[in-house]
């Protein structure tokens, strides 16, 4: 008699079918991460097929039109993914995201990312090439009359796990994981600044760095920064401003995430707490030689960025 599964198991037999690519291995696997029977093959395989197929594992209505599962916030979630971590293979994208794998080469195809092989490629507005040339110029500038400057700079960003978690990082190691149990917005993000973040800073003299999101440009975020950090600070029309579309960099975006993000999903946690647990137990990992590494590598992408006349770095 088979085993009735509920769809948070049918999409841990996904997430591991992603990870393994075979069906015996995801039932030998299944004792290492859950306490229920394991599914035999043809379950393992047969969930696989209908999420392949319809982009669900529940089924589907017998009729009416189908809701689209490429909503506008699915296409922000697996562009900041990609964006995070851009040697993503389709199958192992389309399980995190939750869709098909046709469905989700469909919105690579739309989020500009080239199929198959979804190395970043951001779509640069015009002006975007001076503006991230300048930033390259004014910090290379500083850092060579004060080379110990690159590891004052405070580098903070959000990723979505299917929660969304900020972390921040210097040359002395990693802050966070802090986890928003809410839509950032700006008062929720300030919060955050003042009771998580400043406490850990206050004594330090960082240039703190974040990017031109939506909360991290609200009035009372900027007025408490400036009152904070005056101008040591760098952000959308801060003190040093922030190149829009630069996740290159950045090292919260070419290194934390992704590192973050394969050790979390290695093995696939099955509940929300237990993704906080893995996400914590991430961090730990991240050493403060790894940031430093990180932090310091900025320069050197600097000196590529401007060579390349503020082209997008894909490496």
């Amino acid at each position: 008699m088979s085993t009735r599964r509920t769809t948070e198991g049918k999409v841990s037999i996904v997430r591991l079918f992603s990870k393994f690519d075979n069906a015996h291995e995801v039932h030998r696997q299944w004792q290492y991460h859950f306490d229920t029977s394991p599914p035999d093959t043809h379950t393992v395989l047969s969930t696989n097929r209908k999420f392949d197929e319809t982009g669900t594992v529940e089924d589907l209505p017998r009729s009416g039109r189908p809701v689209s599962i490429l909503s506008e916030e699915k296409l922000e979630e697996i562009e900041e993914m990609v964006n995070d971590n851009p040697r993503l293979s389709i199958r192992e994208g389309a399980a995190r995201a939750g869709i098909s794998k046709s469905s989700y080469q469909i919105a690579m195809t739309q989020l500009n990312f080239r199929p198959y092989h979804p190395t970043l490629i951001v779509d640069l507005n015009e002006d975007d090439f001076d503006r991230r040339s300048e930033f390259c110029e004014i910090w290379l500038d500083k850092v060579e009359n004060d080379p110990g400057l690159i590891d004052r700079i405070f580098w903070s960003d959000e990723a979505k796990f299917r929660i969304t978690v900020w972390c921040g990082m210097s040359s002395n190691g990693l802050v966070g994981p802090y986890v928003f149990d809410d839509t950032v917005t700006g008062s929720l993000y300030k919060e955050m600044l003042v009771e998580y973040v400043w406490p850990k800073l206050k004594r330090k003299k960082f240039y703190f760095q974040h990017d031109g999101a939506g909360a991290h440009y609200a009035i009372a975020v900027r007025e408490w920064l400036d009152e904070i950090f005056s101008d040591h600070w760098i952000g959308r029309r801060g003190p040093f401003d922030w190149p829009a579309r630069s996740p290159d960099l950045t090292p919260c975006d070419f290194f934390l995430w992704g590192y973050l993000k394969d050790i979390v999903f290695k093995k696939p946690p099955a509940t929300l707490m237990e993704l906080q647990q893995s996400i914590e137990e991430a961090c730990e990992q991240v050493t403060e030689e790894m940031c430093r590494k990180a932090c310091r590598s900025v320069m050197q992408r600097l000196r590529d960025c401007l060579h390349r006349e503020g082209h997008f770095l894909s490496y």
